[in-house]
């Protein structure tokens, strides 16, 4: 898959879980891949630390996904596309 577009919708802070959710959007040139995530929240996160985080959680769930872990099919990204943690 040659990720060319991460979108995350329907980011929601759940105070009693202490977690930041959001539905977050994988897209190459035939497909859409759609991860529901979940990471702890941090009230100390800098800015845009949490999108980091929420989409670092999708690809841990993208490579569990039969076709990546066994190789069949490997994980790139377009240029620009995968955001830098600076």
């Amino acid at each position: 898959m040659h990720v060319t577009e991460i979108q995350i919708s329907n980011p929601t802070y759940r105070q009693t879980l202490g977690e930041l959710s959001a539905v977050v959007s994988l897209s190459d040139a035939s497909r859409d891949v759609r991860l529901h995530c979940a990471v702890p929240a941090e009230e100390d996160r800098p800015k845009g630390a949490g999108r980091l985080a929420l989409i670092k959680e999708a690809l841990r769930q993208l490579s569990r996904m039969p076709e990546i872990r066994a190789g069949r099919e490997e994980l790139s990204f377009a240029p620009g596309v995968y955001p830098s943690e600076g």
